[in-house]
């Protein structure tokens, strides 16, 4: 079975006691927690508060499955490149002593009036290269983020070329994201299956060149193709809900959107778990 977590994006008022606290009592299986200056986890954390965020998780038999560093790499400077990495790597550790499985980052977004060029590719493919040889060495990975300008899947996969069997470096699928960029989930699962993470679950009304998050299961993104995609290639990696209330706080609040979004995502599951038997 799938294990099923949300990100704290969804809950930013909400201390690290009710959040382990409430995804114990809606079903989660885990929790994808928010890093940066405004998430809940940071590596500045004592290692007592690191060590009770562990213990509590494990009591409620929560895992985590990732923690989200706001790091990137497109800078044309080498010394800000240099700092990211190093940035990435403190997650890494964080991720270790907390328990995680994955470093979520994001590769940033390109300087204004450039092209994703050679050398930029270059820089960006050889600073995850040597953040993921150090996720390796303290036991997690790292998991790439679809976002600003390497949304779509053909464009995230080009740094996969270059070392592609790389044992700490993966990336998200965030169907959401790349439904919003023009993407069909066929596409994006051919070119992503062999270097997932994990799953970020959201959805959207498209319009045009608009977009209006909503509901999971009440917008325009194709998630039960998806669904079948994963559940007939043997996917058993976590679907992690990406509610972002905290970037838009008109949305439903979490203690009624996380429910909703489980329950959905469990019947979208099922469904297709029983297509694909």
């Amino acid at each position: 079975m799938n294990p099923i977590t949300f990100s704290t994006l969804a809950c930013p008022a909400w201390s690290i006691e009710t959040i382990i606290a409430k995804a114990s009592a809606f079903g989660y299986d885990g929790i994808e927690w928010r890093g940066g200056p405004k998430g809940h986890v940071q590596p500045t954390l004592s290692q007592s508060q690191k060590a009770g965020l562990r213990n509590m998780s494990r009591d409620a038999g929560l895992m985590a499955i990732a923690v989200t560093a706001y790091t990137g790499f497109t800078s044309n400077s080498f010394y800000a490149r240099q700092a990211n990495i190093d940035e990435l790597c403190r997650y890494c550790d964080l991720a270790a002593e907390l328990g995680a499985s994955y470093v979520r980052t994001f590769l940033g977004e390109l300087p204004e009036s450039t092209n994703l060029s050679n050398l930029i590719h270059e820089n960006i493919a050889y600073s995850l290269e040597t953040a993921a040889d150090y996720a390796r060495s303290v036991g997690v990975k790292i998991a790439v983020e679809p976002h600003d300008d390497f949304v779509r899947s053909s464009t995230m996969t080009r740094f996969f070329h270059r070392h592609p069997s790389h044992p700490a470096l993966r990336v998200i699928w965030d169907l959401g994201n790349t439904f919003a960029a023009g993407e069909n989930p066929a596409e994006g699962f051919d070119l992503l299956k062999d270097h997932l993470a994990y799953v970020q679950v959201k959805d959207g009304k498209k319009s045009g060149d608009k977009w209006q998050l909503c509901s999971v299961g009440k917008g325009d993104v194709p998630l039960s193709e998806a669904f079948g995609l994963l559940s007939g290639a043997g996917y058993t990696g976590a679907l992690s809900v990406e509610w972002e209330y905290a970037w838009h706080p008109k949305l439903d609040p979490p203690e009624i959107a996380l429910p909703d979004a489980l329950r959905t995502v469990r019947e979208l599951l099922a469904a297709a778990q029983s297509e694909s038997a």
